[in-house]
């Protein structure tokens, strides 16, 4: 079932075209990532999404609700770990908050704690949780994972491939690293150097998942231009 139907879309700044009838679709249970490199509209394709920027031309048509997950963080100052998780809930449940919390390696102590006390990695998780807590049926990733440890990356990519998969929801990942890209996503879209341009499409499956085949496909299309962690 389509969550999300993006077409002929474009955006332009300054008369510069950053995005130019570009085209998506998007099923419920999949993972699409948009991979390329910075600047060719990625994060300004997410704003598109979720309505905080208005397209020039195209139609975006979705259904249900949008989680967002900025690049950064965009936690309230004023609150603390909890309250800005709790603030998206429609009604606050502790011991879900402390259950993810714990999770992500953070306590209840942590949870008293504002954002300015916290490190970068830190920040980062709380707003993956939060994004889980507004349960959005369709999450907007803008470089979710930047900042964090390779250990609780990989918890952090187990635990958003449960939240899709398990419950019928769909993603987009917006990153540079090709191995997010290749351990989380059923779609990658390789995007040109200058703008939002599909250069490539790969589905990805059990089979074509290997860390060695996605890295020297990836290093064939973007020489120079990837790295794995």
């Amino acid at each position: 079932m389509s969550i999300l139907r993006v077409e002929n879309l474009s955006y332009y700044i300054a008369q510069k075209p950053i995005i130019k009838d570009f085209s998506l679709s998007l099923n419920l249970g999949q993972i699409v990532t948009l991979f390329g490199p910075s600047g060719c509209g990625k994060s300004t394709f997410l704003r598109l999404i979720s309505s905080i920027l208005k397209p020039k031309d195209g139609i975006i048509n979705h259904s249900g609700k949008i989680s967002y997950i900025f690049q950064e963080h965009r936690l309230f100052d004023s609150l603390s770990v909890y309250e800005n998780i709790a603030l998206v809930m429609k009604r606050a449940d502790p011991k879900w908050i402390y259950d993810n919390l714990s999770d992500l390696g953070l306590s209840k102590i942590d949870a008293k704690k504002y954002p300015n006390e916290l490190s970068g990695g830190m920040r980062a998780r709380v707003a993956f949780i939060r994004a889980l807590a507004y349960n959005g049926d369709l999450i907007l990733l803008d470089e979710p994972f930047s900042g964090i440890d390779f250990t609780m990356r990989q918890i952090l990519m187990e635990k958003l491939n449960s939240a899709i998969k398990s419950n019928n929801k769909a993603a987009i990942l917006v990153t540079h690293d090709a191995y997010e890209a290749c351990k989380l996503s059923d779609i990658i879209i390789f995007l040109s150097q200058t703008q939002m341009q599909i250069e490539k499409t790969l589905k990805i499956n059990q089979k074509n998942r290997d860390e060695k085949f996605i890295k020297e496909l990836f290093n064939s299309e973007f020489k120079g231009r990837i790295y794995f962690d």
